[in-house]
Protein backbone atom coordinates (compact mmCIF):
# COMPACT_ATOMS: atom_id res chain seq x y z
CA UNK A 1 0.00 0.00 0.00
CA UNK A 2 1.27 3.45 -0.88
CA UNK A 3 1.63 5.92 1.97
CA UNK A 4 -0.12 9.28 1.81
CA UNK A 5 3.25 11.05 1.85
CA UNK A 6 4.43 9.01 -1.13
CA UNK A 7 1.21 9.79 -3.00
CA UNK A 8 1.60 13.52 -2.35
CA UNK A 9 5.19 13.44 -3.59
CA UNK A 10 4.16 11.47 -6.67
CA UNK A 11 1.40 14.00 -7.36
CA UNK A 12 3.99 16.78 -7.08
CA UNK A 13 6.11 15.07 -9.74
CA UNK A 14 3.05 14.69 -11.95
CA UNK A 15 2.07 18.33 -11.54
CA UNK A 16 5.62 19.48 -12.29
CA UNK A 17 5.75 17.52 -15.53
CA UNK A 18 2.11 18.02 -16.50
CA UNK A 19 1.66 21.74 -15.92
CA UNK A 20 5.02 22.51 -17.48
CA UNK A 21 3.97 20.58 -20.57
CA UNK A 22 0.59 22.36 -20.61
CA UNK A 23 2.26 25.76 -20.48
CA UNK A 24 4.65 24.76 -23.25
CA UNK A 25 1.80 23.49 -25.40
CA UNK A 26 -0.07 26.77 -24.97
CA UNK A 27 3.04 28.88 -25.66
CA UNK A 28 4.08 26.85 -28.69
CA UNK A 29 0.50 26.88 -29.93
CA UNK A 30 0.28 30.66 -29.74
CA UNK A 31 3.57 31.00 -31.56
CA UNK A 32 2.50 28.36 -34.09
CA UNK A 33 -0.55 30.38 -35.07
CA UNK A 34 1.58 33.41 -35.78
CA UNK A 35 4.22 31.30 -37.51
CA UNK A 36 1.62 29.89 -39.88
CA UNK A 37 0.50 33.38 -40.77
CA UNK A 38 4.03 34.61 -41.45
CA UNK A 39 4.91 31.50 -43.45
CA UNK A 40 1.79 31.86 -45.58
CA UNK A 41 3.26 35.16 -46.77
CA UNK A 42 6.93 34.11 -46.90
CA UNK A 43 7.80 30.39 -46.63
CA UNK A 44 11.52 31.22 -46.65
CA UNK A 45 11.26 32.41 -43.03
CA UNK A 46 10.77 28.83 -41.79
CA UNK A 47 14.10 28.73 -39.93
CA UNK A 48 13.52 31.81 -37.82
CA UNK A 49 9.86 30.94 -37.22
CA UNK A 50 10.78 27.44 -36.06
CA UNK A 51 13.30 28.76 -33.53
CA UNK A 52 10.84 31.29 -32.14
CA UNK A 53 8.05 28.73 -31.95
CA UNK A 54 10.24 26.13 -30.22
CA UNK A 55 11.42 28.43 -27.41
CA UNK A 56 8.35 27.99 -25.16
CA UNK A 57 8.78 24.23 -25.40
CA UNK A 58 11.81 24.15 -23.13
CA UNK A 59 9.69 24.50 -20.00
CA UNK A 60 8.22 21.04 -20.60
CA UNK A 61 11.73 19.61 -20.35
CA UNK A 62 12.39 21.50 -17.12
CA UNK A 63 9.23 20.07 -15.59
CA UNK A 64 10.22 16.58 -16.68
CA UNK A 65 13.69 16.97 -15.14
CA UNK A 66 12.07 17.98 -11.86
CA UNK A 67 9.68 15.02 -11.97
CA UNK A 68 12.58 12.63 -12.58
CA UNK A 69 14.47 14.10 -9.61
CA UNK A 70 11.44 13.48 -7.40
CA UNK A 71 11.13 9.91 -8.68
CA UNK A 72 14.82 9.35 -7.96
CA UNK A 73 14.33 10.62 -4.39
CA UNK A 74 11.37 8.27 -4.05
CA UNK A 75 13.63 5.43 -5.24
CA UNK A 76 11.11 4.45 -7.89
CA UNK A 77 13.82 3.41 -10.38
CA UNK A 78 15.77 1.14 -8.04
CA UNK A 79 13.27 -1.66 -7.80
CA UNK A 80 13.50 -1.49 -4.00
CA UNK A 81 9.76 -1.22 -3.63
CA UNK A 82 7.91 1.86 -2.55
CA UNK A 83 9.50 4.15 0.01
CA UNK A 84 7.27 4.85 2.97
CA UNK A 85 7.54 8.57 3.62
CA UNK A 86 5.64 10.78 6.00
CA UNK A 87 2.98 13.24 4.97
CA UNK A 88 5.35 16.01 6.04
CA UNK A 89 8.04 14.76 3.64
CA UNK A 90 5.47 14.42 0.87
CA UNK A 91 4.34 17.99 1.46
CA UNK A 92 7.97 19.12 1.52
CA UNK A 93 8.50 17.58 -1.89
CA UNK A 94 5.32 19.24 -3.13
CA UNK A 95 6.61 22.56 -1.80
CA UNK A 96 9.94 22.00 -3.54
CA UNK A 97 8.13 21.45 -6.83
CA UNK A 98 6.02 24.62 -6.59
CA UNK A 99 8.57 26.87 -8.34
CA UNK A 100 8.52 24.56 -11.35
CA UNK A 101 4.79 23.86 -11.22
CA UNK A 102 3.91 27.55 -11.43
CA UNK A 103 7.06 29.07 -12.92
CA UNK A 104 7.24 26.83 -15.96
CA UNK A 105 3.51 26.98 -16.67
CA UNK A 106 3.35 30.77 -16.56
CA UNK A 107 6.70 31.47 -18.23
CA UNK A 108 5.94 29.15 -21.15
CA UNK A 109 2.71 30.98 -21.92
CA UNK A 110 4.33 34.39 -21.70
CA UNK A 111 7.32 33.24 -23.69
CA UNK A 112 4.89 32.13 -26.39
CA UNK A 113 3.27 35.54 -26.38
CA UNK A 114 6.62 37.30 -26.63
CA UNK A 115 7.64 34.89 -29.41
CA UNK A 116 4.54 35.98 -31.31
CA UNK A 117 5.65 39.60 -31.01
CA UNK A 118 9.17 38.65 -32.10
CA UNK A 119 7.72 36.88 -35.13
CA UNK A 120 6.01 40.13 -36.07
CA UNK A 121 9.39 41.86 -36.01
CA UNK A 122 11.00 39.16 -38.17
CA UNK A 123 8.05 39.21 -40.60
CA UNK A 124 8.71 42.88 -41.33
CA UNK A 125 12.49 42.90 -40.85
CA UNK A 126 14.12 39.49 -41.39
CA UNK A 127 17.54 41.00 -40.67
CA UNK A 128 16.39 41.74 -37.08
CA UNK A 129 16.07 38.06 -36.09
CA UNK A 130 19.04 38.23 -33.71
CA UNK A 131 17.50 41.14 -31.84
CA UNK A 132 14.00 39.66 -31.93
CA UNK A 133 15.01 36.29 -30.46
CA UNK A 134 16.48 38.01 -27.39
CA UNK A 135 13.02 39.11 -26.28
CA UNK A 136 11.51 35.64 -25.69
CA UNK A 137 14.90 34.38 -24.51
CA UNK A 138 14.69 36.84 -21.61
CA UNK A 139 11.51 35.14 -20.43
CA UNK A 140 13.48 31.88 -20.38
CA UNK A 141 15.47 33.34 -17.50
CA UNK A 142 12.49 32.95 -15.19
CA UNK A 143 11.90 29.39 -16.33
CA UNK A 144 15.52 28.59 -15.48
CA UNK A 145 15.26 30.33 -12.11
CA UNK A 146 12.18 28.23 -11.30
CA UNK A 147 14.02 25.07 -12.26
CA UNK A 148 17.10 25.98 -10.24
CA UNK A 149 14.93 26.85 -7.23
CA UNK A 150 13.14 23.51 -7.30
CA UNK A 151 16.37 21.57 -7.82
CA UNK A 152 18.08 23.32 -4.92
CA UNK A 153 15.14 22.74 -2.60
CA UNK A 154 14.83 19.09 -3.67
CA UNK A 155 18.53 18.33 -3.35
CA UNK A 156 19.41 20.45 -0.34
CA UNK A 157 16.21 21.07 1.57
CA UNK A 158 14.25 17.82 1.34
CA UNK A 159 15.82 14.69 2.81
CA UNK A 160 13.93 11.44 2.93
CA UNK A 161 13.96 9.43 6.16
Amino acid sequence: MVSLGFAIALAAAGLAAGLSACGSAIGCGLAGEMSAGVLSEDPDKIGSMLVLQALPGTQAFYGLVTAVLVLVQLQVFGGNGLVDISVEKGLSILGACLPVIFGEFVSAIWQGRVSVAAMGIVAKRPDAFGKAVILPALVETFALLSLIGSILILLLGVKLA
